[in-house]
């Protein structure tokens, strides 16, 4: 069985609070703390993402718009 090639670590120190915050800012981007960390490394930044609950209020702002009867033309 091959043995599974290690990526290098890189260990830094953050304060309880740097990492609540840093752990928040991940959550919102739906990513791992690490992925969030590494993205951010390496020059990108994560865009936030929309919450379930906002999709699902825009799908039933959409449906109250909607004229209830088809339009006769």
């Amino acid at each position: 069985m091959a043995k599974k090639k290690e990526s290098p670590r890189i260990a830094f120190r953050l304060t309880e609070r740097e990492k609540k915050q840093a752990m928040s800012l991940a959550a919102r981007c739906g990513l791992s703390l690490s992925e969030y960390l590494r993205q951010r490394a390496l020059g990108f930044e994560p865009k936030a993402v929309q919450p379930d609950a906002y999709f699902v209020f825009c799908e039933k702002l959409d449906r109250l718009t909607e004229p209830p009867f088809p339009r006769v033309v």
